[in-house]
């Protein structure tokens, strides 16, 4: 039995932008080709929670899963890494989106909802008896906060998805 098993880094994975196409979303309700043609990103989220719970629920629940989040599930159930889904409410309406989130997850990441975290202080989680835990994340606040809280970061776009498991396996070889 490997004895570093005990010691692995924990995995968290975010949720938008990494295995649900948010961003895709939200640039489709502003009548724009991409998330990067939208000229305020802030202000369109605080439009879109606005909205109400009803809108942010079906926003949400009816996002579509990404390609390279889906890859990296299943990696890490590949190589059984353990893992959670650790996720920012939407502002104004965090418990629509949370809720939207957990059925999402059930459907297309089954058997995380329960334990996901829901939360936009993320660097909370970041160590773990002053051992460095791994967040992937397509958010460079996130990941910016995670490192300075001792944490290793991996910046994940779906581009990318390749090089993020490569990042990965960096980091998890030596417990697989």
């Amino acid at each position: 039995m490997n004895t570093n098993r005990e010691k692995m880094p924990h995995l968290y994975l975010d949720m938008d932008g990494v295995q649900a196409d948010l961003f895709h979303a939200i640039a489709k309700r502003e009548n724009v080709p991409h998330w990067d043609d939208i000229p305020d990103q802030n202000e369109a989220i605080t439009r879109l929670s606005l909205k109400g719970p009803y809108e942010v629920y079906q926003l949400f629940r009816e996002l579509d899963p990404l390609f390279g989040g889906q890859e990296i599930i299943k990696w890490l159930h590949k190589n059984k890494i353990p893992f959670t889904v650790l996720s920012a409410p939407l502002r104004n309406e965090p418990q629509a989106s949370i809720e939207a989130k957990r059925d999402w997850l059930d459907q297309y990441n089954p058997g995380t909802s329960e334990n996901a975290i829901f939360t936009k202080r993320k660097f909370r989680y970041a160590t773990t008896d002053g051992r460095p835990n791994v967040l992937v994340d397509d958010f460079n606040y996130y990941l910016q906060s995670w490192a300075e809280a001792g944490g290793i970061a991996v910046k994940h776009s779906d581009a990318t998805t390749e090089y993020t498991i490569k990042q990965l396996n960096k980091i998890y070889e030596r417990y697989l």
